[in-house]
C-alpha cells in the first residue's frame, strides 16, 4: 500500500488471485448508467483471459481511509511504440472490442473524481515512476471524467498529446413511440426504406422476427454466420473470445436479435445489447445478393421501432465508427478521445518530442505522412 498525501492510498494489484477477489467490490462500484456491460468485472476478466498475453496486470485501487473509491484497470505493455521505440507503456485494459475505456468510480461526484484522479497521478508521477508513456484510449467526451482528466493532467504539469479515437453516432431523449421515431427520420431515409421494403414484398414473402431467448443463442449466432458469409465482411477474428463475450452478455443483459427472412431464408441480421434502457447496436450483416433492396436499412427501421415500443429504450447507440448509414438512424454524434502522457524518462522525452513536435509536421504533409505510414508498417512487420 502506498500513501498519497493525507487522505489517499494506492494498492497495486498484479496477481490474478488478488484480481479475482475484487469481483464483488468491483460490481458495487460500477454505477455508470452508460456502458455498464463494458465496465463489469466479468468483461475485464474476459479481456485478460484472451488478450493479456505477455503483458502485466497493473490494477490500481484508490483508497480513502479504509474504503476503495476508484479502480484504474491498467495493464503494463512492453512494446515498440508506434513501431519505433521499445517502450514501457501503461494503458487501460481493452482493445477494438471495447466501445469505451473508463476508470471505475462508483457514485463519486465530480469533485471526488477529481481528487481520486489527482491522487492516482501523484502516485504515478512521484512514487511508481518506472514507465515511459501512459495511453488513455477511447474516453467518451460526454463523460465528466474526460474534462476532469484533462484538468488533472494539466495541473500535474504532465506533457501530453490529446488525440481523436473514433466517432459514435447515437440518439437520446427518446420519449415517443416507434412510429413517431420513423416519422422523425429524414424524408430520404423514410421513403427510401419504405419503397425497398415494398419491392421485396412484391417479389416474395418478407418476414421480420425478433428474439431475446438466450437458450437459442447458438442457433441465432449460426444464422448470423450464415448471413455473414454472404456479406461483404471478412470471417470474424477472435472467435473464441466473441463466443464467450456474447454468452456473457446474454446471461447478464438482454441480447436482442432482429432477423429479416425472404422466402424463409435469412438475408439480414442485426443484434445489440439492451442495458439500463440503452440499446447498443453491435453488428449488422446482410446477404449481398439482396443489396439492391437494402435489407440492412429495412431491418434497422423494424428493429429500432421494436426497441422503442417493446423495450422502452430511451437511447440508441450505434457504437464505434463513422459509417455513413449510422447518421440516418442515429443523427447525433459524439467522439471518443485519448491522451498520451509522457514521463520524464529519456524514452518518454523522446516520445513526447516525436509525437508533439515531429508527427504534426508529417500530418500536415501528405507525402511525408504516406512515407511515415509505410515506414511504420515495415517496422511493425519485421520487428
Amino acid at each position: 500500500m502506498y500513501q498519497v498525501g493525507d487522505n489517499y492510498s494506492i494498492k497495486v494489484i498484479q496477481d490474478f488471485g488478488e484480481f479475482r477477489k475484487l469481483k464483488d467490490m468491483w460490481s458495487s462500484l460500477v454505477d455508470s448508467r452508460s456502458h455498464a456491460p463494458w465496465l463489469s468485472w466479468d468483461w475485464f476478466n474476459l479481456c485478460l483471459k484472451y488478450f493479456l498475453e505477455a503483458n502485466k496486470l497493473f490494477i490500481l485501487l484508490t483508497y480513502k481511509a479504509d474504503r476503495i473509491v476508484s479502480v484504474a484497470p491498467f495493464i503494463i505493455r512492453h512494446e515498440k511504440f508506434k513501431g519505433i521505440i521499445p517502450t514501457k507503456k501503461i494503458e487501460l485494459i481493452g482493445n477494438f472490442h471495447s466501445p469505451v475505456r473508463k476508470f471505475i468510480y462508483g457514485n463519486s461526484n465530480n469533485g471526488e473524481k477529481h481528487d481520486n484522479l489527482s491522487a492516482l497521478f501523484d502516485f504515478l508521477q512521484y512514487q511508481y515512476k518506472n514507465w515511459d508513456v501512459i495511453e488513455l484510449d477511447s474516453i467518451p467526451e460526454e463523460d465528466p471524467t474526460y474534462s476532469i482528466l484533462k484538468n488533472v493532467i494539466s495541473e500535474h504539469g504532465l506533457r501530453n498529446k490529446e488525440y481523436f479515437c473514433f466517432g459514435d453516432w447515437y440518439l437520446d431523449g427518446i420519449n415517443y413511440s416507434g412510429d413517431e421515431y420513423i416519422k422523425r427520420l429524414s424524408k430520404n431515409t423514410r421513403s427510401g426504406t419504405g419503397k425497398k421494403k415494398r419491392r421485396m414484398e412484391k417479389t416474395g414473402n418478407l418476414e421480420f422476427q425478433i428474439s431475446t431467448d438466450s437458450s437459442k443463442l447458438d442457433y441465432h449466432l449460426d444464422l448470423y454466420q450464415q448471413v455473414r458469409k454472404k456479406s461483404w465482411k471478412h470471417p470474424e477474428k477472435d472467435v473464441a473470445f466473441l463466443k464467450d463475450y456474447r454468452r456473457m452478455i446474454a446471461e447478464r443483459e438482454t441480447l436482442k436479435f432482429g432477423f429479416l427472412f425472404f422466402n424463409g431464408t435469412p438475408i439480414a441480421i442485426l443484434f445489440g445489447i439492451i442495458s439500463n434502457k440503452i440499446a447498443y447496436l453491435l453488428e449488422v450483416v446482410y446477404d449481398l445478393g439482396f443489396e439492391q433492396f437494402s435489407p440492412g436499412e429495412v431491418l434497422h427501421g423494424e428493429l429500432i421501432k421494436n426497441l422503442i415500443n417493446v423495450d422502452g429504450v430511451s437511447e440508441i447507440d450505434a457504437m464505434r465508427g463513422d459509417e455513413p448509414y449510422k447518421k440516418s438512424w442515429t443523427p447525433q454524434r459524439r467522439e471518443r478521445k485519448g491522451f498520451l502522457i509522457f514521463n520524464k524518462t529519456l524514452k518518454g522525452r523522446v516520445l513526447e518530442y516525436l509525437m508533439t513536435r515531429i508527427l504534426p509536421i508529417f500530418e500536415k504533409n501528405q507525402y511525408l505522412l504516406s512515407a511515415k505510414n509505410k515506414l511504420s508498417g515495415y517496422l511493425k512487420k519485421y520487428h
